[in-house]
């Protein structure tokens, strides 16, 4: 398969996922590099993310991204270079992207995506676009309306919330709270409650498997980790409410952050937006009765976007076929311009 011209990028802390403009191929990598100590890559993506929390100490791994911005410029390089060359089986040089990114980031961070796709990927046309711009499209939204629409995306880092109309971010704000912290304080609860020390992987697989909201099953899952106690490896049954009870302080403070986004939108917008609701979409947004939750919290209604993991990818490529979605696009020359 040749490299395909045009595709999008949703370029997350997490994972990143490619797909072609005409939606043909899709690539689903987990965004980390182990490195040597010389600074060559052992493993990238999925190989990458099995070496994680179980390297020696010549082995370095590395997440390039944090809180939704290119922390590590070199890393970032490598990583996307690898996964295009897989993605298209011959990686041409010169070929179009187009990347969702954060709306609410620095001209500074903005700039960093161009480097990096100018760099060793060597790519033609960069362009990016508002993720919340991007999961609106995906939503099936009327963005070029001037009606007001609300988006949440619950990432794994960041939870981002976005106020459209027009086609423009009117209001947003990326926190830099996700699916980690949930994971973090999974791994606090199981390690005061049950002294048993686990990595991010083994609580990430709590979240996933048990975490609820509001009502769930009576489950338990079993896990390996280190007692706190003896520093013997231990294995201990953890029930689903305990894992539930442990996330809840930091989803509550995602529900407050929406509510206080909804109560600075403009009133022309407010009315809009308290009639459709708010979509919500995101990895993160996937735990049980999540969006039961939210909607009882914030008292309007609110719409589970579809597949909420994939939607921002989803909207990337809608855009990349609709030009008038794609004139909210914009390269480096149009973010100088911005200023």
């Amino acid at each position: 398969m040749l490299f395909q011209k045009i595709c999008g990028i949703d370029l997350g802390t997490d994972t990143i996922k490619i797909r072609d403009k005409n939606g043909k191929f899709f690539l689903y990598s987990k965004n980390v590099i182990a490195l040597r100590e010389d600074g060559t890559p052992l493993a990238i993506g999925d190989a990458a993310y099995e070496i994680y929390e179980k390297n020696p100490t010549n082995i370095r791994v590395i997440w390039p991204m944090a809180g939704g911005v290119i922390a590590n410029s070199t890393e970032m390089e490598m990583v996307l270079s690898h996964l295009l060359k897989k993605f298209s089986g011959i990686f041409r040089t010169g070929a179009s992207l187009c990347i969702a990114v954060p709306s609410d980031i620095t001209q500074v961070e903005k700039r960093a995506f161009f480097l990096v796709m100018r760099g060793k990927i060597n790519a033609g046309r960069i362009r990016l676009i508002d993720k919340g711009i991007a999961d609106a499209v995906s939503a099936g939204l009327p963005v070029l309306s001037t009606r007001g629409h609300m988006i949440v995306n619950i990432g794994a880092d960041t939870t981002e919330i976005s106020v459209i109309s027009a086609g423009k971010i009117i209001l947003s704000q990326t926190m830099k709270v996700g699916g980690r912290k949930l994971d973090e304080d999974i791994a606090t609860m199981v390690r005061r409650k049950f002294n048993l020390g686990i990595g991010q992987q083994t609580a990430e697989s709590l979240k996933n498997n048990l975490a609820f909201m509001i009502n769930g099953p009576k489950l338990e899952q079993k896990v390996f980790g280190i007692h706190t106690l003896s520093g013997l490896p231990k294995s201990e049954l953890i029930p689903s409410l305990a894992v539930s009870v442990a996330i809840i302080d930091t989803i509550d403070t995602i529900v407050e952050n929406i509510k206080s986004i909804y109560n600075r939108v403009p009133p022309q917008l407010m009315k809009d937006i308290t009639r459709e609701g708010i979509y919500l979409t995101g990895g993160v947004s996937m735990i049980l009765n999540l969006p039961e939750y939210i909607r009882k919290e914030i008292g309007i209604p609110l719409h589970h976007i579809q597949d909420p993991r994939n939607s921002t990818i989803r909207g990337l490529v809608e855009i990349l076929n609709n030009k008038d979605l794609r004139q909210f696009t914009y390269t480096l020359t149009d973010l100088a311009r911005m200023r």
